[in-house]
């Protein structure tokens, strides 16, 4: 058994060897680093002892992570030292989000900001990123691990804390919390991920504080999928009784988080307070936080731009307008700051092919090819002198060691050729050929209340209009109702977004292509990408990876799934200068707690 050593050390040499491999392997890290704003302290070390000089690899040798991490033990102190920059402000947080929560059980729900926002931060994980530098994966509810020489189970040390109703965390309680995410035939729509490496009601308790994990098969994918915002404990005594329907409503899950739910009113705000009992010294460092609910895009920018609020929800969300993100910063003389994460959300389409037309598998190719998608990221993403906050969308997200679909290849690629003539005449021979060379009138579009989408939807609206005859009533609703319509396949067509959970291919396999998913509402599948899912997760050759990867691209660019790729974009927040402790990470949905976060009034406002 080798030595104890931090994981943080483990993960930046891995993706120093990743780099050189063209490959990120996903139990080892995932991002990039983040400017620290004034007063951030710098990253520190997940354990006190010093690591060893990584060894160098070849050039010719592809290295994998399940070798160098198998039969290794990690462990994290309870207090890192940045904590002691963090400053207690005996006040509740004033801050907005433009959303109405409507679903409260993160394990269950895919929407960000109406369901992993606003309930995320009364619970712990197992491990998270690391909210002071997110590149690195550390213990959450864990102290510790590890893992068995042959990298195929994985021993949790749990620290010792209390749900908010007293009770104790105990390792029964993480294994009950496994096994209520890969629990059989429940939805689960970002944590199914998970049934890939675990087993149901395969994890041993060991004693109160141990719980081993057998995976399935050694894979560099576990620990990476396990440390999602999604992937959250629940108490076995407070949980394993209530319906998926209560589990969704406000304050009946129960957390170990730092903040607790103290109030929800629909439509107005929602307001939680600190968590006195818990088990990570010093933090939260307020006594509260209140996001007030503003829906209007225009009333939310006005809020943070005369002082009422000083935060954008999450903090990050990506349906801020990354220009007026910009002008707010300037008009603002730096007190309200931007932040970006670029490309980590792509918009798309979901076609219901639960009824005409889009029950045609000739019609669904043929919106596909139809969208111009140079044309509509031009209008939608470029903001003239300001830039362009986003780019083409794709069936796979261009970060991390695999770049499946790099840009510069794509004119050539059908769905986004220039010029994009024989596109439209493949599409328009496919119309006809389903019966429908005239084209559609009456289509519904269901989408959500949020201005880029819109714009899109119009956008998209008008080509498929002028090349294929296809007339479309664009229907915008409350992020919750829009969600519950996907599931319901009521409208013809919905629109969608889907963050970055994790830097690897198969992030986007598993949101789009799992059956009993909303982003997969009528359970579209086909079997060569199964297997292909499939065998991804198992092969540890990089290599070998890529090449399943492009076997599934190749599925999926015939066009004939409900996925439509159309944008990649920016995602955005907004934080006031004296909000310090925040660190950007590389996805949206490394959503953070708000324990790490504090006020210091004393900081230097920054130039613009």
């Amino acid at each position: 058994m080798a030595g104890k050593k931090p994981f943080k050390f483990l993960q930046r040499q891995w993706i120093a060897l990743f780099l050189a491999a063209a490959f990120l392997m996903a139990a080892v890290a995932c991002g990039g680093s983040a400017t620290p704003e004034p007063g951030e302290a710098p990253a520190q070390a997940a354990a006190t002892e010093k690591p060893v000089e990584p060894t160098a690899v070849p050039p010719t040798s592809v290295p994998t992570a399940i070798p160098e991490i198998a039969g290794q033990t990690f462990e994290f102190p309870l207090e890192p030292a940045w904590v002691a920059k963090g400053k207690y402000q005996p006040m509740v947080m004033q801050g907005l989000t433009r959303f109405n929560p409507g679903q409260w059980d993160v394990v269950s729900c895919g929407g960000l900001p109406s369901c992993l926002q606003p309930s995320s931060m009364q619970f712990n994980g197992l491990v998270y990123h690391d909210p002071n530098d997110p590149i690195d994966i550390i213990c959450d509810l864990c102290s510790g691990w590890e893992v068995s020489p042959d990298g195929a189970t994985y021993t949790f040390t749990i620290r010792e804390a209390n749900w908010h109703d007293g009770m104790p965390v105990t390792a029964t309680d993480v294994q009950f919390g496994l096994d209520h995410i890969v629990k059989p035939d429940a939805i689960r729509a970002r944590t199914d991920a998970l049934r890939d490496f675990y087993e149901y009601q395969t994890a041993t308790v060991l004693d109160d504080r141990t719980v081993e994990v057998p995976l399935k098969f050694a894979s560099p994918l576990f620990l990476i999928n396990l440390s999602s915002e999604y992937m959250k404990m629940y108490p076995k005594h407070a949980t394993e009784n209530l319906t998926p329907d209560e589990a969704h409503q406000a304050g009946k899950l129960v957390g170990s988080g730092p903040w607790k739910l103290k109030d929800f009113e629909p439509q107005v705000a929602i307001e939680y307070e600190r968590n006195q009992d818990y088990f990570k010294p010093g933090r939260p460092f307020f006594d509260g936080l209140k996001f007030t609910i503003i829906p209007d895009y225009n009333r939310a920018l006005a809020a943070l731009q005369v002082g009422q609020v000083f935060a954008t929800g999450g903090p990050n969300i990506g349906s801020y307008g990354n220009e007026d993100s910009v002008r707010l910063q300037q008009e603002t003389d730096g007190r309200v700051r931007y932040y970006f994460i670029e490309d980590a959300v792509s918009s798309w389409m979901v076609l219901h092919a639960n009824k005409p037309p889009f029950d045609d598998p000739r019609v669904r190719r043929a919106i596909f090819l139809a969208i111009d998608r140079k044309e509509l990221t031009d209008i939608v993403r470029c903001r003239g002198e300001l830039g362009c906050f986003g780019s083409q969308g794709t069936f796979f997200p261009r970060k991390g060691g695999f770049n499946v679909e790099p840009l510069d290849e794509l004119t050539q690629v059908p769905g986004w050729r220039q010029p994009k003539a024989p596109d439209i005449a493949e599409a328009k021979l496919l119309m006809s050929e389903a019966g429908y060379p005239d084209g559609i009138d009456g289509l519904s579009w269901n989408l959500s209340t949020s201005p880029t989408g819109i714009k899109q939807a119009e956008v998209v609206a008008d080509q498929l209009r002028s090349s294929l005859g296809i007339d479309v009533t664009i229907e915008p609703a409350d992020r919750a109702s829009t969600v519950a319509r996907i599931r319901e396949g009521s409208a013809n067509m919905s629109s969608d977004g889907s963050g970055v959970i994790i830097s690897d291919p198969s992030d986007y396999l598993n949101q789009h292509f799992t059956i009993g998913t909303h982003k997969n509402p009528d359970g579209w599948s086909d079997p060569r990408l199964d297997t292909i899912i499939d065998a991804q997760a198992r092969e540890l050759d990089p290599a070998k990876r890529l090449e399943l990867f492009k076997q599934a691209l190749e599925v999926l660019r015939e066009g004939h799934s409900q996925f439509v790729p159309m944008t990649w974009g920016y995602s955005g927040g907004l934080l006031d200068y004296r909000l310090q402790g925040y660190n950007v990470p590389e996805s949206e949905q490394q959503v953070k707690h708000w324990e790490a976060i504090w006020w210091d009034p004393d900081v230097p406002q920054p130039p613009p």
